[in-house]
């Protein structure tokens, strides 16, 4: 038999002390004991500073802190990974610091797990990040949209069907941040939809125009997909006549197997080179690598610099303005 600690007889403050020196994951399994428990854990006042899901043939909830995190699965308990997963139902959660799947005295469904973490981790759904992976069909949506509230970011990978990621963009509105791996609309126009949105940051992994990009409505951009350097240019010189203003930041890569050429990419532009020192400056704030960095003005004198960095047959690009 393990030995056994008598917390309980302590001082409350005492019974503080011990908590504050526990890892987020054991105080997580120490509040579901009783709603004393949930109450100590709540007023140490940690704070969780990002929830994850991840949703395929089961859920994987991440809860993250400033220098840890830890996770929890949900499955089904089903041997066919069609059969419906109801998140409604009581279900029990397993993680790798327990060897077996765990419930509290009073059972919980998903929407009764992530409500407590949220308490007693002092967060709010708005922290909430949800990424939808193959597998995910099996999930209605419904039940996950009323229990996936005020979502913050969402993500559907290449490996959702279209007419599931269809499903899923209409049933999560109010995003902070989009990601998608693949364009589920066959008429263009319904995925421009999206890129007029004012998200703070929209990723896009599949072949967009120099269309797409103007409507581009996000303070933060991510293109996959390599353009041409003359489809940059273009981009370019639309900005400094105004287009994009909310733009702040945006990755794109160029195909650089035909040889991309400064005189090309940025042919028709003015541009000053950055000073070396400044150079250095900017990679270290920004937590980047480049080759060289150009400056550019726009017509109302907003500044933009343009890092770049060739590597394995591609000229990766950041564009930063300043507002």
């Amino acid at each position: 038999m393990e030995p056994t600690f008598p917390l309980f007889r302590l001082p409350e403050k005492a019974i503080v002390h011990v908590l504050q020196n526990m890892n987020s994951d054991r105080l997580f399994i120490f509040s579901l004991v009783s709603t004393k428990t949930k109450n100590l854990v709540t007023s140490l006042g940690l704070r969780a500073v990002s929830v994850y899901i991840g949703i395929s043939f089961e859920i994987c909830l991440n809860v993250n802190f400033d220098t840890s995190g830890w996770n929890l699965i949900f499955s089904n308990g089903s041997n066919d990974q069609n059969a419906e997963f109801d998140v409604t139902r009581p279900i029990s959660a397993s993680t790798f610091s327990l060897h077996q799947p765990f419930q509290p005295s009073t059972p919980f469904n998903f929407s009764d797990w992530l409500n407590h973490i949220l308490t007693i981790f002092c967060c709010t759904n708005n922290l909430l990040a949800v990424k939808f992976r193959a597998g995910s069909e099996q999930f209605e949506m419904e039940s996950l949209k009323n229990t996936l509230k005020n979502v913050n970011g969402l993500a559907i990978t290449e490996g959702v069907t279209d007419i599931h990621s269809k499903q899923i963009l209409n049933s999560f509105k109010d995003l902070k941040k989009l990601a998608l791996e693949r364009n589920p609309f066959e008429d263009n126009c319904e995925v421009q939809k999206f890129f007029i949105q004012n998200f703070e940051k929209i990723e896009f992994c599949d072949v967009y125009s120099l269309d797409d990009m103007l409507l581009v409505n996000s303070e933060k951009v991510r293109f996959t997909k390599p353009i041409s350097q003359k489809q940059f240019n273009q981009f370019l010189k639309h900005w400094i006549r105004g287009s994009n203003p909310r733009l702040q930041d945006m990755f794109l890569s160029i195909d650089n197997t035909t040889s991309v050429s400064r005189e090309v990419l940025l042919k028709g532009i003015d541009c000053v080179d950055v000073a070396e020192e400044e150079q250095q400056e900017i990679c270290q704030e920004l937590s980047i690598v480049s080759d060289y960095m150009v400056e550019i003005r726009r017509n109302d004198e907003t500044t933009a610099v343009i890092a770049t960095k060739d590597f394995e047959n591609n000229l990766y690009i950041r564009f930063f303005a300043y507002y």
